[in-house]
């Protein structure tokens, strides 16, 4: 077996330097995903650089938007106070991935720059209209969540870069927001589908719709026709059912060993269904769909 470096920076500028020493090495944050790879001999390693002792990336702060540091773990996400009042989506999304034990050890920036179509945060970040902070040596840029994911696994991240943070801005009181995903089991699997919903409201009046869908495309979507056709609609039962077949057009499922792409498409009506209709009967609830 061939030898592996293993490295543990403590700051930002460790890292960096470490990553203009080895441009082949990999980052290692909560290796959850990376473990499994690894086990399956999906990937090969030479370099590892263990992120963990950058406390720097590690934060949740508030002003007149909400940061998220990258190594904020999923675990901090769910049962945070500030998330739960402000984007109860995001909090209802990170307790549908996987058990409490993965929750601990995996984090925000992991499992968006691990790219799956599938990840239970990236329709949440899509919907708040979130912002990418990435940062190489000496560069920083801004990357629109919706222009962050390239394909299954694939980002803009380049060689030399790393997510470092996540900016929310902040959601007005008429926002109601929600977060449904349908997975073969009932805990601790990856979503055949992933609904984000997040409506401004006037009684049943909207206002303003914002959807996103994962699990369904090359990269989490959001679903900008279905989202105009509810705009400044009365949500009727009728219309919530329009809005939800109009979704599934929008969306490109594949068949593949958890589910058809048939059976897909339905889980998305479904669920945009009775992400809608939970919206306007009561603001939102905290049900995930197993």
């Amino acid at each position: 077996m061939s030898k592996v470096i293993y490295s543990s920076p403590e700051n930002l500028k460790e890292l960096f330097q470490l990553l203009e020493q080895d441009q082949a090495a990999t980052l290692w944050a909560g290796g959850t995903d990376l473990t499994v790879k690894l086990e399956n001999k999906k990937i090969k390693v030479s370099h590892i650089i263990n992120l963990k002792n950058v406390k720097e990336l590690d934060f949740i702060t508030a002003s007149e938007t909400i940061r998220i540091g990258a190594l904020t773990s999923i675990r901090k996400l769910e049962t945070s106070n500030l998330m739960q009042t402000e984007y109860p989506l995001l909090a209802q999304a990170s307790h549908g991935l996987g058990s409490w034990q993965i929750r601990t050890l995996a984090t925000f920036g992991g499992n968006l720059a691990n790219a799956a179509p599938s990840a239970e945060t990236a329709t949440p970040i899509l919907v708040l209209n979130g912002t990418m902070i990435i940062k190489g040596k000496n560069t920083e840029r801004k990357v629109p969540a919706a222009e962050f994911f390239r394909g299954p696994g694939q980002t803009v991240l380049k060689q030399g870069e790393v997510l470092t943070e996540v900016e929310l801005p902040k959601l007005t009181s008429d926002f109601k927001s929600i977060y449904l995903k349908h997975s073969l089991r009932r805990s601790m699997d990856i979503a055949l589908v992933g609904v984000a919903c997040a409506l401004r409201l006037d009684g049943d009046k909207c206002l303003e719709a914002r959807i996103g869908l994962g699990a369904v495309a090359p990269t989490p979507i959001r679903v900008p026709k279905t989202e105009q056709f509810l705009t400044d609609k009365t949500l009727t039962t009728s219309m919530i059912a329009e809005a939800s077949r109009l979704a599934v057009e929008e969306c490109r499922p594949i068949d593949d060993i958890r589910a058809t792409a048939s059976y897909r498409r339905e889980l998305v009506q479904v669920l945009v269904k009775r992400a809608l209709t939970s919206l306007v009967k009561d603001g939102g609830s905290d049900e995930n769909t197993d």
